[in-house]
């Protein structure tokens, strides 16, 4: 019994750490945010990398989708496609204003060529993003834009 309580303890202690970290840069964040896109191991909760205003979006999107519907996303907005392979990955260097961020990040996927804009925002003490913004010629898009359109579906 007392090994269970341990077990419960440790796993309360070491979720409340990841729930509670935070970014002091944008860099920090970014790279942070896209390292499971290299080492493939992805968590099962984002809510850490997301502002509260992105969140909701998320959240909104969840509650408003018919279930057995796709929602809003079809595709990964932070590769610009559905499956990635990425090389020459750089983030670019921050424009700060206050408490906000935006910073460009740049890579190929499979080879083609990405650029993401990323809007961020200081909140909780950390960097979160906020938005996200690709001007790919082939696949323009600002993720808040994609969450209002779907959400206005179901309206």
């Amino acid at each position: 019994m007392r090994l269970l309580t341990l077990a419960a303890g440790l796993f309360v202690a070491l979720t409340s750490f990841a729930a509670a970290q935070t970014y002091d840069t944008p860099q920090a964040l970014l790279e942070a945010f896209y390292e499971p896109y290299f080492n493939g191991e992805f968590s099962d909760n984002e809510e850490v990398f997301r502002s509260q205003a992105l969140q909701a979006l998320y959240d909104n999107d969840a509650q408003v989708t018919p279930a057995g519907e796709m929602g809003a996303l079809s595709f990964d907005p932070y590769v610009d496609g559905q499956d990635f392979d990425i090389a020459d990955f750089e983030i670019g260097a921050p424009g700060i204003a206050g408490e906000y961020a935006s910073v460009d990040v740049t890579f190929t996927n499979f080879g083609e060529p990405r650029s993401l804009t990323y809007e961020l925002v200081l909140e909780d003490g950390g960097w979160k993003i906020d938005d996200v913004v690709s001007t790919n010629p082939d696949n323009e898009y600002r993720l808040s834009e994609i969450f209002a359109e779907n959400a206005a579906l179901y309206q």
